[in-house]
């Protein structure tokens, strides 16, 4: 796959992520375990690891328990009817046994365990990256609601755009701060004009902030990632390009989550 169609995906995955924030609970969960599913088909083949069908299979799960956990927090949350600082509090715990599991596959290969280090250090990455994607479930249960996402959305993809240019990363990092930050800045505006923002718990300025703040974060995470991947040899063949897409949208739930929770309060 080219640049350019690698930057079209995570367009197309944060489209799928943004309408999903506005419906029910369980479409939103899927999403997220979709954009999962793809970091896990992808990472062995992106990283060329060892014993690739036990590693998928295993961020795979870890995306699902995520996810699931996140889910079933916000549910209780709304059951409460409370608005809980602590609504992921289970994730870090998702996270510990996730790297059992990680060291427990290992035990379970068969080939000799070539490159052990590198397998398991991959392996607990794409499970970080899974974990974190997980808190999209939650950011319309923080300050901001629903309207949070596509806001941070909009960024990743503006800044994704940038990184599928043949700029330099020198050039299109710097680049990608400014578009990040304008394009946060421009979907927070929309969303204000579109009636977010109006209430009595989130002032029209704090959107503002939001927006800017959650599209330099964009910036920063899209072109460290662009320079994570670029002269990685498996990065153009299929599997590896939907990983490469995918992983941008997950990361930014965590940072979603952040700003709803810090910068909107």
């Amino acid at each position: 796959m080219s640049a350019s169609a690698t930057a079209t995906t995570t367009f197309a995955l944060a489209v799928l992520l943004g309408l999903a924030s506005f419906g029910q609970l369980g479409v939103l969960a899927v999403a997220v375990v979709l954009v999962g599913a793809l970091v896990a088909a992808g990472w062995p083949e992106l990283l060329d690891l060892p014993a690739r069908r036990g590693t998928t299979v295993l961020v795979a799960l870890v995306a699902v328990a995520a996810a699931a956990t996140a889910t079933g927090a916000v549910v209780r949350a709304h059951d409460r009817g409370t608005q809980m600082s602590g609504v992921l509090g289970w994730l870090p715990s998702v996270a510990t046994l996730s790297l059992l599991a990680a060291f427990a596959h290992q035990l379970l290969r068969r080939d000799g365990r070539p490159r052990l280090v590198e397998s398991v250090t991959a392996a607990v990455t794409a499970q970080a990256v899974v974990v974190l994607g997980a808190a999209w479930i939650a950011v319309p249960s923080t300050y901001a609601g629903a309207t949070l996402t596509p806001v941070v959305l909009t960024a990743v993809v503006a800044t994704s755009a940038v990184s599928a240019t043949t700029w330099p990363l020198r050039v299109a990092g710097p680049v990608n701060l400014v578009v990040g930050g304008a394009a946060g800045w421009f979907a927070a505006t929309v969303a204000l004009l579109l009636g977010a923002g109006t209430g009595d718990v989130v002032s029209q300025g704090r959107w503002a902030v939001s927006g800017i703040v959650a599209g330099v974060g964009a910036g920063l995470l899209v072109s460290a990632w662009r320079g994570l991947t670029s002269r990685l040899p498996a990065a153009r063949t299929v599997p590896a390009a939907l990983a490469v897409a995918a992983v941008p949208v997950a990361l930014a739930g965590g940072g979603a989550y952040l700003v709803g929770r810090l910068v909107l309060l």
